[in-house]
């Protein structure tokens, strides 16, 4: 019962390592989900010696978590160039550009638009 106990700690310390370095990072790729999971494995298995199996898993769920801490509110934008994202637990607003945005995010009329910015 030990070692289950064990392995359930270290993937949720792996896990939390993972959070960390997404939070640090996110910044630097707000338009590209893609890659950034693609460094917060790479670090896991290169910085912490994260087995190859496990990397993939722990990030995608580190990045679950982060997602529901942000939402967008799109009745609050003003037009089809702006939409307001809203902080979950402190329902604190903020509008950005719609082009900000990954394109799985963006609006059905923005994609064409989206795409070809990209």
């Amino acid at each position: 019962m030990s070692h289950d106990t064990s392995a359930k700690d270290y993937r949720s310390s792996m896990q939390a390592a993972a959070k960390a370095y997404l939070l640090r990072h996110q910044d630097e790729h707000l338009a590209d989900d893609e890659r950034l999971y693609d460094r917060a494995c790479r670090y896991l298995v290169q910085g912490l010696d994260v087995p190859a199996f496990m990397a993939p898993r722990l990030v995608h769920l580190a990045m679950t978590e982060l997602a529901s801490r942000v939402a967008i509110d799109w009745a609050q934008g003003c037009d089809e160039t702006r939409v307001c994202l809203v902080l979950v637990r402190s329902g604190e607003r903020a509008f950005i550009p719609t082009r900000y945005l990954p394109l799985r995010l963006q609006p059905p009329a923005a994609l064409p638009a989206a795409a070809a910015a990209h």
